[in-house]
C-alpha cells in the first residue's frame, strides 16, 4: 500500500493528516465601518443634528440676525454625556456674558472713531483673556468682544448687538443641553469608569511582572514603561471625566456620590505597585526566592484576579464569585506576609544585603497596600453604584 501524499498545506510542527482550522477571510467593508463607528457614536450625531436643526429654527423664528451662532453653540454644548453637555454649556455661557458685558461697554466709549475702536479692541481682549487664563470657563470671552466691538463699524446699537449675541448663545446651549438629556441620554460614569478598569487591568500586569523581576524570571523595562505610561494616560482621562459627573450632581440630573475617590484609590492602587517594581530589577537570592516563591505567586495571582473582578465591575459587569475572589487575596496576602515574619525569625535574612531586603519587604508591603486598596475600592465603587441605583 502507498503511503498517503504528504500535507504541504499544513503549518510547521503539524501532524500529517490534522485538520487545521480554515483561513479567516479579511474584513469587509461592513465589519470595518463596524469597528470605526459603533452605536455610541451614532447616538451622538444624533443628539447633534437634532440640536442644530432645533437651535436654528429657534433662531429664525425669533429673527435674530446671526443665528448661526446658535447653531454652533447647540453642535459644541452636545457632548457623548449629560454632565460633558452642562459644562460645555456653562462655560460658553460665562465667557459670552462676560464678552457680551465688556464688548457693549468698549463699543460704547469708543464710539464710531476708529482709533478708540483699536484700543477698545486690545483693552477689552487683554481683560478677557488675561481672565480666560485663569479660568477656562472664560475662553470664550474673548471671542464674544471682539464679535461684539466689530460687528456693526458704526457702533449705533453695540446694546442691541451685544443682547443678540447672549441670546444666540443661550438658546444653542438650552436647545444643546436639552438634546442631551431627551435624546438616548448617558451619563458621565458610563465614560469614567471604563477608564478606571484600563488602569487596574494594567496595574494588575504590572504587579505580575515585578513578581517575576523579583523571583530572578526576567524583566523587561520597556514593556513597564509601556504600561506605566498606560496607566498614567488611563487615570488622567478619569480625572478629566470626574468634572463631568459632578456637573450632573449639581444639576440634579444624577444621584450617584460623587466618583474622585474611585479614581484617587486606583491612583493609589497603581502607585503601590510601582513600590513593588522599584526593586524588581535585583532579583532575590536563589535560596531566598525558593522560600518567598510560592507565597509571593500565590499572593500576586489572586491580587490580579480581584483586579480583573473589579475591572469587570467597572466596566459594567458583575463577578459571579467576587466575594471568594476577595477572601482568596486576603488570605494569600497574609500567608506572604507571615512567611516573611517566619524568615526574619528563623534568622534566614541575616546574611540577606541591605537591596535584597529593601526589596522583600517592598514587595510584601506592596502586595498588602495592593489588597487593602483593592477593598477600598470596592467600598467606593459600592457607593456610587448604590447612591444611583
Amino acid at each position: 500500500m502507498s503511503a498517503p501524499p504528504p500535507d504541504s498545506d499544513l503549518p510547521a510542527g503539524a501532524a500529517p493528516g490534522a485538520k487545521t482550522a480554515p483561513p479567516r477571510s479579511p474584513p469587509g467593508l461592513i465589519d470595518r465601518l463596524r469597528g470605526f463607528l459603533g452605536w455610541k457614536h451614532a447616538k451622538l450625531g444624533l443628539r447633534a443634528t437634532v440640536a442644530a436643526v432645533a437651535a436654528y429654527g429657534l433662531a429664525y423664528g425669533l429673527a435674530l440676525p446671526n443665528g448661526y451662532w446658535a447653531v454652533l453653540t447647540a453642535i459644541l454644548v452636545v457632548q457623548s454625556t449629560i454632565g460633558a453637555s452642562l459644562s460645555v454649556a456653562m462655560d460658553r455661557a460665562f465667557g459670552t456674558v462676560v464678552g457680551g458685558v465688556i464688548g457693549v461697554a468698549a463699543a460704547d466709549l469708543a464710539g464710531p472713531s476708529v482709533p478708540l475702536t483699536f484700543v477698545a479692541l486690545a483693552v477689552g481682549v487683554l481683560l478677557t483673556s488675561t481672565l480666560a487664563a485663569r479660568y477656562a470657563s472664560f475662553k470664550l470671552a474673548p471671542v464674544t468682544v471682539g464679535i461684539v466691538l466689530l460687528s456693526d463699524p458704526t457702533h449705533a446699537e453695540p446694546l442691541l448687538s451685544g443682547l443678540h449675541r447672549v441670546m444666540e448663545i443661550a438658546i444653542g446651549g438650552v436647545v444643546g443641553v436639552a438634546c442631551a438629556i431627551l435624546i438616548l441620554p448617558e451619563r458621565a460614569l458610563v465614560n469614567l469608569f471604563p477608564h478606571c478598569a484600563t488602569a487596574l487591568r494594567l496595574s494588575g500586569r504590572l504587579l505580575e511582572l515585578g513578581r517575576d523581576g523579583l523571583l530572578g524570571r526576567g524583566l523587561d523595562p520597556a514593556v513597564i514603561d509601556r504600561l506605566n505610561a498606560g496607566a498614567r494616560k488611563a487615570l488622567r482621562a478619569a480625572d478629566a471625566r470626574v468634572a463631568d459627573a459632578r456637573a450632573e450632581r449639581v444639576g440634579r440630573l444624577s444621584s450617584h456620590a460623587d466618583p474622585a475617590p474611585v479614581v484617587r484609590t486606583c491612583r493609589r492602587l497603581w502607585h503601590s505597585v510601582i513600590i513593588l517594581l522599584r526593586g524588581a530589577d535585583r532579583p532575590l537570592a536563589e535560596p531566598l526566592a525558593a522560600r518567598i516563591g510560592p507565597h509571593l505567586d500565590a499572593a500576586v495571582t489572586t491580587l490580579r484576579a480581584h483586579m480583573e473582578a473589579l475591572a469587570a465591575r467597572l466596566d459594567g459587569g458583575e463577578a459571579a464569585d467576587f466575594g471568594q475572589t476577595v477572601a482568596a487575596a486576603r488570605s494569600a496576602v497574609a500567608a506572604l506576609e507571615a512567611e516573611a515574619e517566619r524568615l526574619n525569625a528563623e534568622g534566614a535574612l541575616d546574611a540577606a544585603s541591605g537591596e535584597t531586603l529593601a526589596a522583600l519587604f517592598a514587595a510584601v508591603s506592596a502586595s498588602s497596600h495592593v489588597e487593602e486598596n483593592l477593598e477600598d475600592l470596592a467600598a467606593r465603587l459600592d457607593e456610587v453604584t448604590g447612591a444611583e441605583g
